[in-house]
């Protein structure tokens, strides 16, 4: 046979160990919260002197946009196109090319 009080003792023994020993995690993550803190604001204030420098971010998938190699035009496709364009445009040599003014501020 147990004795009960015997356990009743033993029982209240473990059950302070489990509260110092929660009280002592408790405690040990406040410190580490603490610590945490304290190395956050020394950074901050370790960054306070650096120049500001703004930064850019590129897409690589928006800016090297590379469309797959289609069929070619066939011959008709493109003469009839040359003759749409020869109708609007401004001026022409005598062999047809198109003929283009040279900007002012070239020499």
């Amino acid at each position: 046979m147990f004795q009960i009080g015997h356990h009743t003792k033993l029982f209240s023994y473990a059950r302070a160990d489990v509260d110092t020993g929660l009280k002592m995690a408790e405690e040990r993550q406040k410190e580490i919260e603490r610590s945490a803190e304290e190395i956050v604001e020394s950074f901050v204030k370790a960054a306070e002197d650096l120049p500001s420098e703004r930064e850019m971010y590129y897409s690589q998938e928006e800016y090297n946009v590379v469309r797959p190699d289609g069929k070619p035009s066939s011959i008709d496709e493109r003469a009839e196109f040359r003759k749409r364009f020869i109708k609007i445009m401004p001026a022409k040599d005598e062999d047809g090319n198109l003929r283009v003014e040279v900007a002012k501020w070239v020499k």
